[in-house]
């Protein structure tokens, strides 16, 4: 059932200690049913549609430090303590975010094909080269080329129809400004230098998105982290193999329960 806070959506199910899951940009919740089915089991799971996405489309998509208090204020409100939270691409520079703002208040975090680096120049340049594209051609034409570099070549035919799905109702002011906040989001990978809970790095070895030397860069300055690489996968485990996500999750919640 749909909860809704300060009219985000959210569904919370199961029992147990809490995880956050944080979708990626023009996803929404669902991309994560997989995994919250599962670890609802043993979890208590809350899975959120960002505002501007999903069920949340009727709130306006500001800035990443305003998404982060978005999230601890809903997470407030259900009474969580010491969440691990799971962030998705953009959801995860949301949890860098919220790293920064409330360093205390998690028990871990998990990138899943994310980062905690800015935009370089050139994704900066692209974002934007982005925005003038919708403005020109809508969405629609936008997402026609945005979705196959989701994904490993050979799952492009079996998932284009899903991911299209999926990402078809998202308004143009969501997208427009997913991207600007993407594009003005702040470096937080410094945070890793004195962040003392576990950390997840969760990479397809066919994601373009983040160069494998980065990702290896940032566990070396964590003090506890997991490093997983998925080979035949893109930039979405969770739809492409949810075997090997699921597994590799798994290995990061129980070490997070070792060391708690």
């Amino acid at each position: 059932m749909i909860s809704r806070f300060n009219k985000i959506a959210y569904t919370k199910v199961g029992t147990g200690p809490h995880l956050c899951f944080l979708h990626g940009f023009c996803e929404d919740s669902r991309i994560w049913d997989p995994l919250v089915t599962e670890f609802a089991k043993t979890y208590t799971c809350i899975a959120i549609d960002l505002p501007g996405f999903g069920a949340s489309t009727n709130i306006p998509f500001t800035t990443i430090p305003a998404l982060a208090t978005q999230v601890k204020d809903l997470l407030d409100h259900e009474r969580v303590e010491q969440p691990i939270l799971l962030g998705h691409s953009l959801g995860g520079y949301i949890l860098a975010e919220y790293m920064h703002q409330y360093p205390n208040s998690l028990a871990a975090g998990a990138f899943i094909h994310s980062t905690t680096y800015s935009d370089s120049r050139v994704k900066k340049e692209n974002r934007l080269k982005s925005i003038d594209f919708i403005n020109t051609h809508g969405t629609a034409e936008f997402f026609r080329i945005f979705i196959p570099g989701l994904v490993a070549t050979p799952q492009r035919a079996r998932l284009r129809d899903h991911l299209t799905a999926m990402v078809r109702n998202t308004p143009t002011s969501s997208v427009i400004g997913g991207l600007q906040a993407m594009r003005d989001r702040e470096d937080h990978r410094s945070l890793l230098d004195t962040f003392d809970k576990p950390i997840l790095l969760l990479r397809g070895e066919e994601d373009n998105h983040y160069p494998a030397k980065d990702i290896y860069e940032q566990a070396a300055r964590c003090q506890a982290a997991q490093v997983s690489s998925l080979t035949n996968v893109g930039h979405l485990s969770m739809l492409e193999d949810q075997k090997k996500c699921l597994t590799e999750v798994k290995h990061f919640l129980a070490f997070v329960a070792a060391v708690s």
